[in-house]
């Protein structure tokens, strides 16, 4: 019997991304941004997938969410308008992975009070959520409260008179 060799196993690029954004998202839950931030961009930075791969997202929707998360809406509009480039590319614009994106981009344009893009990109997310998922899925009905809650916003803005 020949002796066993010591062969390192080595995962899949998407297993490893995978594996870095489930850390990036333990931390991001137990408030650890810094750490969180890190793991993303290691993903970023690190894990080499095909040039045409629609994961290639998920890192950057990471940071979003950090960004987001630490009042930080203007960084996360970046990082998720990198992801929506990506998933248009990648996925067409009329898919649920892409619509996710759009909501998180409203959620961005809402919170720099950049309303009637907040609310484009709400509709256009609910649109898709509601065609793709119906209309009771737990996701069309978050973005229909932030396209409700745009058009509030929306509505109060009110012209001053003298």
């Amino acid at each position: 019997a020949e002796p066993v060799k010591n062969v390192e196993a080595k995962l899949r690029p998407e297993q490893e991304l995978f594996f870095l954004m489930s850390l990036g998202s333990v931390y991001e839950s137990s408030g650890k941004d810094e750490i969180a931030i890190g793991r993303y961009m290691e993903a970023i930075n690190t894990i080499v997938l095909e040039y045409n791969h629609p994961d290639q997202a998920f890192p950057y929707c990471g940071l979003g969410s950090v960004f987001y998360h630490v009042d930080e809406p203007a960084w996360a509009l970046r990082c998720f308008l990198k992801a929506r480039e990506i998933r248009e590319l990648r996925l067409g614009g009329d898919t649920v992975d892409t619509a996710t994106v759009y909501n998180n981009l409203g959620c961005c344009m809402y919170m720099l009070e950049r309303n009637q893009e907040a609310k484009a990109y709400f509709e256009l997310a609910q649109a898709i959520m509601d065609a793709e998922l119906g209309q009771h899925h737990e996701r069309t009905l978050t973005t229909q409260r932030n396209l409700l809650k745009a058009d509030r916003t929306f509505l109060d803005v009110k012209p001053e008179y003298r």
